[in-house]
């Protein structure tokens, strides 16, 4: 999915190509090699993501590296990227392994001046993406989750109860403020009442 101006991740098809306008120079984070992503007439930005899976894409889809650029993350290591509009700390998190081949995949946490944001374009086996013994999950623990972005087809006619649960579980866990689709789509109403409340009488002091 591409990162917009503002750092809110768009995910960008054929079909929705007109509705999103998107940066050619701008960024695109990539959860997984098993399938090659959509990427729109004449852009040329930065592919990110970790060092395997950018390599294991790049040999398995040939992408056209005259117009691309590809940028490894160490994981649980963040890094600033200048989006258009804005500057943006983005961590990439291991998240084990797809239920589809058994290869790799990974989620995105983008820092966006205050607000967290977990993107998630597909749950794997693993979803515990902080782990315990890193000075990063004391950090995330303590600053929480604001809003997490999953792919609504999660939700789709054809779409697997586990990826449901696993979602309801990650929800439950994180308890982040909001979630929201990466097709802009609305979800499931009851993911929203997963979402932990907002002391407001705590927020207006």
């Amino acid at each position: 999915m591409f990162l917009d101006a503002y750092g809110t991740p768009k995910e960008v098809t054929p079909d929705n190509l007109d509705e999103y306008p998107y940066d050619l120079h701008g960024v695109m984070l990539l959860t997984s090699a098993d399938f090659e992503v959509y990427i729109p007439p004449r852009w040329h930005g930065t592919i990110y993501s970790t060092e395997e899976l950018l390599d294991t894409y790049r040999k398995r889809f040939k992408p056209d590296c005259t117009l691309l650029t590809f940028h490894a993350f160490e994981p649980y290591e963040p890094e600033l990227i200048c989006c258009e509009r804005c500057v943006v700390e983005i961590t990439v998190l291991p998240a084990g392994q797809t239920l589809h081949s058994g290869t790799e995949i990974v989620v995105f946490l983008v820092k966006i001046y205050e607000v967290n944001t977990l993107i998630t374009k597909e749950l794997g086996t693993e979803l515990n993406f902080f782990p315990n013994t890193h000075h990063y999950h004391v950090r995330i623990m303590s600053e929480g989750i604001d809003i997490l972005y999953l792919d609504d087809k999660v939700y789709g006619v054809d779409s697997a109860c586990y990826q449901q649960q696993c979602v309801h579980n990650l929800l439950k866990k994180l308890q982040p403020l909001g979630v929201k689709s990466l097709s802009g789509k609305p979800l499931p109403e009851h993911l929203s009442k997963i979402c932990r409340k907002v002391d407001h009488n705590v927020a207006n002091k």
